[in-house]
């Protein structure tokens, strides 16, 4: 939100205001705009919240962002622009005002293909970064500074404490919880312990769950609103909304999202979610959880040996789902194909192990917080954001240390979450959990084993519809004419097979979700009038 100035131009036309801020925090935006004027930059870095903030002078500007680096911001240097400077939210402002052709980075391409989310801070453009986590960014002069802190240095010295963990998450909770707070509830943990917090503070929220009547988180969902008498939303998406509203979704995203998770701008967005009500979010809950490799005691194992685990780990995710089958990448651009042949998944390897810092599970952790979170996540935020006020508990630093240092036990198998679940309001563990072992309830601490199939005893229906909605003829008419507009990026025949491919049966869902994200994307830049390079 931009801070209103008082003054005003001799024209009689209000100047544009210092101070504008993305996301929430805690602080009144005045006391933020005297920090800037008095140079407590490294105050504004730690405020409690979720955001960016943005002060423009005549002198320059800075961009300070917060720890977790979720609310995107990006800047290109551009000497043939006003100033040498461009930045903003949206990729395609950002390139159309310093008069930047497009250009694709194609390693960022290639994570986006393989990982489903970039890294760093890479954008789809090589000329174009976004401002890291935890920076302050000053460009004055035509001199650019950045200076960036690591969150999770900071959270090292913290107690091992999940207790502490809990009491924090119940204080965040109540914080931002406001006068008629929403909930997104789904069958898992994230927002379980979210809805936890609330009922132990007796707020009760308003309900919104997304999916059909058959599908898992429905069904969790409506038995849970059901035994507190809250009020619960249905939300059904339909592929019109998704056709409608690609081209907004890809301009939000900055093309980085593919088309299979768009439901989180359209959910919320078909929820009307009051303006000024809370939209809780688990959005950073599986900080608490191994997400990567949540396989027991095999984990702790491999924490023995981590540069062969993290080899072996990465190497197999990499191989295991391709956009693109290896006879296909001949009708790739050649610099793309490198990215997706042998070579190019050797060195994603090399770079993903680096990231996580010479360990195995902790150095998992690390690469969710630092490239998973401030990339994928981030996007599903900037989406939510688009029609709500979105809020998670989960981004509270305290949180945060509290997590970090606890021993791996409590994070497999989601031992932290149910042990939070069980200490705020232990009625939720009546009712069941995603492939888990008991059909009638979640269990208060994981079983042995399971991870394993043969444990998995509740079976879980999905509230995708991608590979249905995929094979549609009215998508597969317009792609079959969009492919034309990205044959930079794979020719019109290989496209063209794989929708056929798709249509017939064959489960080509992720590579469709790449194509139409790519075609509407080009759509976005055509509509800010970039030109091709």
């Amino acid at each position: 939100m931009p801070l209103p100035s008082s003054a005003a131009t001799a024209s009689g036309t209000p100047p544009a205001p210092p101070l504008t801020i993305h996301g929430y925090c805690d602080t009144a935006p005045q006391l933020i705009l005297d920090r800037f004027e008095r140079g407590d930059l490294e105050a504004l870095r730690g405020l409690r919240g979720e955001y960016t903030l943005v002060h423009e002078t005549a002198d320059g500007v800075t961009i300070i962002t917060s720890p977790v680096g979720a609310m995107h911001h990006y800047y290109a240097l551009a000497p043939q622009a006003p100033g040498g400077f461009c930045h903003g939210r949206r990729v395609a402002d950002i390139l159309s005002r310093a008069g930047l052709p497009w250009r694709w980075n194609w390693q960022a391409l290639g994570d986006l293909c393989q990982l489903e989310n970039l890294t760093a801070n890479a954008t789809l453009h090589p000329d174009v970064r976004r401002v890291p986590p935890g920076s302050v960014l000053q460009f004055r002069h035509g001199q650019l500074r950045i200076d960036s802190n690591t969150l999770i240095d900071a959270l090292a010295d913290a107690p091992a404490d999940a207790d502490r963990a809990v009491v924090a998450l119940n204080e965040e909770v109540g914080r931002l919880a406001g006068s008629d707070p929403y909930l997104s509830l789904s069958g898992g943990f994230d927002s379980r312990v979210i809805l936890s917090a609330l009922l132990r503070q007796g707020i009760r929220p308003h309900l919104v769950t997304t999916g059909s009547d058959d599908c898992s988180d429905v069904r969790v969902a409506r038995a849970i609103a059901a035994r507190f008498g809250l009020q619960h939303d249905l939300i059904r998406i339909e592929l019109s909304e998704a056709l409608d509203q690609g081209r907004e979704i890809a301009a939000i995203t900055n093309g980085t999202k593919t088309a299979w998770h768009w439901h989180t701008y359209l959910y919320p967005r078909k929820a009307c979610v009051p303006a000024g009500s809370s939209f809780f979010v688990g959005t950073l809950g599986e900080f608490a959880r191994s997400y990567y490799f949540d396989r027991g005691r095999l984990g702790q194992l491999a924490d023995r040996f981590p540069e062969q685990a993290l080899d072996r780990f990465w190497n197999l995710k990499l191989h295991r789902h391709p956009t693109f089958l290896a006879s296909e990448l001949a009708g790739l651009a050649p610099a793309f194909a490198a990215e997706l042949g042998e070579e190019g998944i050797a060195n994603r390897a090399a770079r993903l192990r680096g990231f996580c810092h010479g360990s195995f599970l902790p150095g998992l952790t690390r690469y969710y917080l630092e490239q998973r979170v401030p990339n994928f996540y981030a996007n599903g935020i900037a989406m939510y954001q688009a029609s709500s006020q979105w809020r998670s508990p989960f981004h509270n630093r305290d949180w945060l240390a509290a997590i970090w240092n606890l021993k791996a036990g409590w994070k497999l198998g989601s031992n932290w979450h149910r042990h939070a679940i069980a200490s705020n309001c232990p009625e939720l563990l009546e009712f069941p959990e995603e492939n888990g072992f008991d059909p009638q309830r979640m269990l208060r601490k994981a079983p042995p084993l399971y991870w394993t199939r043969w444990m998995r005893r509740t079976p879980y229906v999905t509230y995708d519809r991608s590979r249905e909605w995929f094979g549609n003829q009215q998508l597969q008419d317009y792609l079959h004419q969009a492919c034309t507009s990205i044959e930079d990026l794979v020719d019109a025949t290989t496209s063209r097979s794989i929708l056929e491919a798709h249509a017939s049966g064959q489960d080509r869902t992720r590579s469709v979700a790449f194509l139409l994200a790519m075609a509407r994307w080009k759509e976005v830049l055509s509509g800010a009038g970039v030109a091709a390079a």
